[in-house]
């Protein structure tokens, strides 16, 4: 018995059926087989538990229960706070499965006057109202332990992205670990804000407040408190014996510093007309430095031009862009890479930081953290403290050919800066120690500026900021390094969304170098020009016939060469931007044109290849 022979229609629908078949089959045992593997293809992985995450998600030893709340209003009203609520709930639910089940992912929709709306309410979180103010809803996160303690996330912000994965770990850390670390914030500058001057608590300090028990200590120290964990020691000025004494103890018994000075605080210097301020800028441990073997000189100041910021500066009646010398933005290749204080990176932004170097003698080891490039310089703190000129800055350029560190760790045995005893005007409340009982650990940065937002956050909106660099991960790496904790560390360096184009500031540096001494001239020779002019030209009221024939013809002549003086400065001024310009040429050129053509080419390339081979079959079956 023969089967019955299909013919090509009937095999092509019942290939199609088949395929289909195999098709549903393939995803429905991708979804239960494949639900935890995934594949990562983003330059960063942005899309990885990092490290720091899984070690933390591993020894998770109590119930955690995270509840994410959506309204399903928003979804409706808007489908990209729809997709990014799911983006949300993805990552969340991988963290259940990297805890092995002591995580508790709960979905919920608050409904309008709902028990669960109350319960929203009463964590915190914070109604979203979209444009119009027809759609209210909420999108957050509230999560809780065994022990009722509470952590929320008021609203989940899309802005907030590239930060989940740190703003989830951290919640986590914070319910699997309730007990912060306890930091004590000795400062000379307004890092918590004044309200006497209306000056808001800087961002640094509202990170540091979400990681750490960060106590504030005023006036003179006799000596910290047995549970702080880590003095954080920014700028300090004119401190009295006691508090230098009560710090040098503080090292001594095995207690950990983080310590800011500067050369020139530009954030000081932006209140010396407030009462109540010091008339210096520059700050330094003279006393303990020695002591843990660490130079530093507070009238020196780094500049770079390899790593200088750009900024605006007025020069021949208009504004200029310049690089800024002691304005520093180190990339990844100016952070220690094998320092789990920096090697998660990527960008730190300074400002008039000065250098730090090992003291001769030193018992202790000195690892830099973050440095300059070979071509920094050290610069005297007078030319930038009063009225800095950016081109005079680069005119005086004279490279030193040494990487200037700018922030180092300190760790190892060393000796009190006060000898065998106590000073004899304090007090020695816990026994004199004169040499540390377990190996020091200290981090110094020379620069206070890297904590003002200015250096490192942009308003976008009002209330909103984005961070251009890393500087306050810096500070949180610092601290979680100094108690000793790592699992938020490798979550850092994830925020920055700016990535500047090298290349680009390559060229700019290279023309700045070729047409700055070029258009500086032409300005010199320009106001001396106008300076002819006005001493030859009438005044107003006077008759211009009173100028005798040669006069005319000399004022004629100077304007002349004023105005070819000024197309001169225009012609250098636009060389300036012109090798910039051909390379975003070249770059839309490639993006927009000539990779089209190129898959184009490709795409016909096989198309005649495939018809040569087709046409071959085909006269090869005819013969």
């Amino acid at each position: 018995m023969s089967l019955p022979r299909l013919d090509r229609q009937q095999l092509t629908v019942v290939g199609i059926g088949l395929a289909i078949v195999l098709f549903v089959a393939l995803n429905v045992w991708g979804s239960l087989s494949l639900r935890g593997q995934r594949l990562d293809l983003t330059e960063n992985r942005q899309y990885t538990l990092s490290p720091g995450t899984e070690r933390l998600l591993a020894g998770v030893g109590e119930p955690i229960t995270l509840r994410l709340y959506v309204s399903r209003a928003l979804r409706d009203a808007n489908p990209f706070l729809g997709s990014y609520a799911d983006r949300v709930h993805d990552l969340l639910r991988a963290y259940a499965e990297a805890a092995g089940g002591r995580i508790v992912i709960e979905y919920l929709d608050p409904e309008p006057f709902s028990p669960e709306e109350d319960r929203a309410v009463g964590f915190g979180l914070d109604p979203i109202t979209l444009e119009g103010g027809a759609t209210t809803g909420y999108l957050g996160l509230a999560g809780t332990n065994s022990t009722d303690d509470v952590d929320v996330i008021p609203v989940l912000s899309p802005e907030r992205e590239p930060f989940l994965e740190y703003d989830l770990t951290r919640m986590v850390s914070n319910l699997a670990d309730p007990d912060q670390p306890v930091v004590a914030l000795v400062s000379e500058l307004p890092i918590n804000g004044d309200p006497a001057l209306q000056c808001r608590p800087w961002q640094v300090m509202r990170e540091l407040d979400q990681l750490f028990d960060v106590r504030i200590e005023s006036g003179d120290v006799d000596r910290s408190a047995d549970d702080v964990d880590v003095v954080m020691l920014v700028h300090p000025q004119a401190l009295s014996e006691k508090t230098l004494y009560a710090l040098d103890q503080f090292v001594m018994r095995g207690g950990r510093m983080l310590v800011f000075v500067d050369p020139h605080s530009e954030a000081q210097a932006m209140r010396q007309q407030q009462p109540g301020m010091p008339a210096d800028t520059f700050s330094n441990l003279e006393k303990l430095f020695p002591a843990w073997g660490v130079q530093f000189d507070p009238n020196l100041v780094v500049g770079d031009p390899r790593t200088a910021r750009q900024v605006t500066f007025p020069s021949g009646g208009r504004e200029q862009v310049v690089h800024y010398l002691p304005w520093l933005s180190l990339d990844r290749q100016f952070l220690a890479p094998d320092q789990v204080v920096t090697a998660e990176l990527n960008r730190i932004n300074l400002g008039t930081a000065g250098a730090l170097a090992a003291a001769e003698g030193a018992t202790a080891s000195f690892t830099p953290l973050l440095h300059a490039s070979a071509e920094a310089m050290t610069i005297p703190a007078d030319k930038v403290r009063l009225y800095p000129d950016p081109f005079a800055l680069l005119r005086d350029e004279k490279p030193g050919g040494k990487e200037l560190v700018l922030a180092a760790r300190i760790e190892g045995s060393i000796k009190s800066a006060f000898g065998d005893a106590a000073p004899e005007n304090v007090a020695a409340e816990p026994a004199h120690l004169a040499e540390s009982t377990e190996p020091a650990r200290i981090v110094v940065d020379a620069d206070t500026d890297l904590l003002d937002d200015r250096n490192w956050l942009t308003l976008v909106a009002q209330q909103v900021a984005i961070p251009l660099a890393d500087n306050a991960n810096l500070v949180a790496n610092a601290l979680d390094d100094l108690v000793g904790s790592d699992a938020l560390t490798s979550l850092r360096g994830r925020e920055v969304t700016l990535r500047p184009f090298t290349r680009v500031a390559e060229i700019t540096r290279a023309s700045e170098a070729q047409y700055r001494a070029k258009e500086q001239e032409l300005l010199e020779r320009l106001n001396e020009l106008q300076g002819k002019l006005t001493s030859l030209s009438v005044a107003d009221g006077e008759d211009p016939s009173l100028l005798s024939g040669a006069q005319r013809k000399e004022i004629e002549g100077f304007r002349a060469q004023l105005l070819e003086t000024r197309r001169e400065l225009r012609d250098v001024q636009l060389a300036l931007r012109q090798d910039i310009e051909r390379l975003r040429d070249r770059t839309r050129f490639v993006n927009i044109a000539l990779v089209p053509l190129l898959v184009a080419a490709a795409a016909v390339a096989i198309a005649l290849a495939r018809r040569v081979r087709y046409r071959r079959r085909f006269d090869h079956a005819a013969a």
